[in-house]
């Protein structure tokens, strides 16, 4: 069944988790409900729990407490296929092994639907090469993945992603190691291609200005709990990032864009 603009395809309900019975809880008391379309940023400092929480709600991660529900089915009772089904994930690094084809590459996302033992049909190949269009891998879909650039690799990447044709693209900081023209580049790409085919979009950020340009809403996180959650321009300001980043920063404000500056560091 597919479901419309607002209905809700994540729910997080009081998500505690810590990596050993003996050490602090990572994540502590996190809510929030994503729906269908959603461009939702993940914002915080290195630690403040953000890789954890996207290690459980793609189901790399077991051992929690509360809830986590795709599409309405807890995510601790579904197969890594059935998750496959739903979320595509982008990780935040990854380092080319062996020098398979790009397009080679980017029908490993196919792999939820064609099986370990299936060969790619029709319908796969031409999921494959729209993946390739969209994002401008097809380029060099000829190419060996492992002598791409780095911004080439981040494209691949994502065109694999984009070829498992699910609900949810989940991306780990995807401007991590990029240069400033390809940061602009993947972002802009992604939040096209989510509003093209209405997709839920849910990116790992540092920077509040990436923030500001690219999402719809904001989940901040500090120290393993919600610090706030809302809308960008409600929600973001110097006093909550001082909160969170530890930073004094001023708000720049020109031609309808805002931005922050950071001053100093926070006594």
């Amino acid at each position: 069944m597919e479901l419309s603009k607002n209905e809700t395809i994540l729910s997080v309900e009081n998500l505690h988790f810590s990596y050993s019975s003996n050490r602090d809880e990572v994540l502590r008391g996190v809510n929030c409900d994503i729906k269908k379309g959603e461009r939702v940023a993940i914002l915080g400092s290195n630690g403040a729990g953000k890789s954890t929480f996207f290690s459980l709600i793609t189901g790399i991660l077991n051992g929690y407490t509360g809830s986590i529900k795709l599409n309405g089915h807890e995510i601790q009772d579904l197969d890594r296929m059935q998750i496959a089904e739903s979320i595509s994930f982008v990780p935040q690094k990854h380092e080319p092994l062996f020098p398979f084809s790009v397009k080679d590459f980017i029908m490993m996302g196919r792999y939820s639907k064609i099986g370990a033992l299936g060969n790619p049909t029709e319908k796969d190949t031409e999921a494959v090469m729209r993946a390739a269009e969209e994002t401008g891998a097809i380029k060099y879909i000829d190419r060996p993945y492992s002598e791409l650039s780095g911004g080439e690799i981040q494209l691949a990447i994502i065109a694999r992603a984009l070829a498992q044709e699910t609900d949810i693209l989940i991306l780990d900081e995807p401007n991590n190691h990029l240069d400033f023209k390809n940061q602009f580049t993947i972002f802009n790409l992604i939040c096209d291609i989510s509003k093209k085919r209405n997709v839920t979009l849910i990116m790992s950020l540092h920077n509040p200005n990436d923030v500001i340009l690219f999402a719809e809403r904001a989940i901040v996180f500090n120290n393993g709990v919600v610090a706030a959650d809302g809308a960008v321009s409600k929600i973001l300001d110097t006093k909550l990032l001082s909160e969170v980043f530890g930073v004094n920063a001023v708000c720049l404000e020109e031609g309808g864009y805002k931005a922050f500056l950071p001053q100093s560091l926070k006594d």
